[in-house]
C-alpha cells in the first residue's frame, strides 16, 4: 500500500511537472511577464490590498487554530507557527511545513507533539474540505467550461487520494482518534465560528488573484478569483518543488483557462500571483529571524520526527 500512495504521488507530480512544461513552452514570454510585474509594483493600492488581505488570511487560519487548541495560549504563537509552515515549504524542496507547524506548537511546552500533529491534521483537513467543497461548488453555480470526464477524473482522484491517506496508519489512528473531540468542537457554535474564520480566511487569500487579473483584459469576478484560488491551493497536494513551483502554475492556469482567459494571460497571471507569494513568505522568514529564530538542528529534529 505504501508503494501504491507513492506511485500515485510521483505519478501525479510527473503529471502535473509535464504539463507545467508544456505550458511554459507555449506560454512564457518574458518581456511580457516583466512588463506586467513592473505595472503590478508600481500600483502601491492594489499591492497593500494584496498583502492586508493576505496576512488577514494567516491571522484567521491562526485564531481559528487557536480555538482548536487552546484559547488561553498566547495567539502569537499560533500565528509565528503558520508563518514558519509558510516560509519553510518556499524554501524547502520538500513540503515540510506542516511538521514544522507541529514542532513549532509543540515547542510551546504546553502542548505535546502528538496533539500538536493531531490538531496540524485536524486543521489540514478542514482547509482541504473547505477548498474542495468551494471548487465543486463553483463548477456547478459559475458555469464554468469544464467537461464532466474531467470532473469525474478530479472526483476519483481525491476519494483515491483520501484512500490512500487512511491506508497509512499513523494518519488512520489520528483521524479516528480524533473523529470523536474534532466533532465535539467543529459542531458547536465555537466549532461553527471556527469553520467560518478558515472559509473567510480562504476568500481573502482571493484578492490576490483578483488584484493581478485587474491588469489584463480579463472578465474575472470576484466569485471566479475564489475558485481559481481554491482550485490552485487544493492542486498543491502534488507539492514537488518549493513553494509548488510548476505545480501551482499549472492548477492556476487552467483554472482561469476554465473561464476562457487566453493562456498567455492565465499564465502570467499565476507567475506574477506565485511570483508576489513568495516574497511575501521570504519578507516574513526574515521578521521571524528577527523576533522567533529557531536553530536549524531544531528544525532538522522536528523533520525527522514525521514517522513518530
Amino acid at each position: 500500500m505504501h508503494q501504491m500512495k507513492r506511485y500515485v504521488q510521483w505519478g501525479g507530480r510527473v503529471i502535473v511537472g509535464v504539463c507545467f512544461i508544456w505550458l511554459t513552452s507555449i506560454a512564457f514570454d518574458l518581456s511580457y511577464i516583466l512588463s506586467e510585474m513592473k505595472a503590478l509594483f508600481r500600483n502601491g493600492w492594489i499591492l497593500l490590498a494584496m498583502t492586508i488581505a493576505y496576512l488577514s488570511a494567516f491571522l484567521l487560519r491562526a485564531k481559528a487554530w487557536q480555538m482548536y487548541v487552546n484559547e488561553r495560549m498566547p495567539f502569537k504563537h499560533f500565528v509565528d507557527g503558520l508563518f514558519y509552515s509558510l516560509f519553510l515549504n518556499h524554501l524547502l524542496p520538500i513540503k515540510a511545513g506542516d511538521l514544522i507547524r507541529t514542532g513549532y506548537l509543540a515547542s510551546s511546552n504546553q502542548v505535546s507533539w502528538k496533539s500538536a500533529l493531531e490538531s496540524v491534521i485536524i486543521m489540514r483537513i478542514l482547509d482541504l474540505m473547505i477548498l474542495g467543497f468551494i471548487a465543486l461548488a463553483g463548477v456547478f453555480y459559475l458555469g464554468m467550461s469544464i467537461s464532466y470526464l474531467f470532473m469525474i477524473g478530479l472526483i476519483v482522484g481525491g476519494a483515491a487520494l483520501l484512500g490512500l491517506l487512511l491506508l497509512k496508519e499513523k494518519w488512520r489512528k489520528v483521524i479516528f482518534s480524533q473523529a470523536k473531540h474534532a466533532g465535539s468542537i467543529i459542531f458547536s457554535v465555537k466549532g461553527i465560528v471556527l469553520v467560518l474564520l478558515i472559509v473567510v480566511s480562504w476568500i481573502l487569500e482571493a484578492v490576490i488573484v483578483i488584484a493581478v487579473s485587474t491588469q489584463f483584459e480579463t472578465t474575472l469576478t470576484f466569485l471566479k478569483s475564489i475558485w481559481v484560488n481554491s482550485f490552485t491551493i487544493a492542486g498543491q497536494v502534488f507539492h514537488f518543488s518549493p513553494g509548488g513551483i510548476g505545480t501551482y502554475e499549472s492548477f492556476m492556469s487552467f483554472g482561469l483557462r476554465a473561464f476562457q482567459v487566453p493562456i498567455k494571460e492565465a499564465y502570467t497571471i499565476a507567475i506574477l500571483t506565485h511570483g508576489y507569494k513568495f516574497i511575501f513568505s521570504f519578507v516574513i522568514g526574515f521578521y521571524l529571524i528577527l523576533s522567533a529564530p529557531i536553530s536549524w538542528t531544531t528544525i532538522k529534529l522536528w523533520m525527522k520526527r514525521k514517522e513518530d
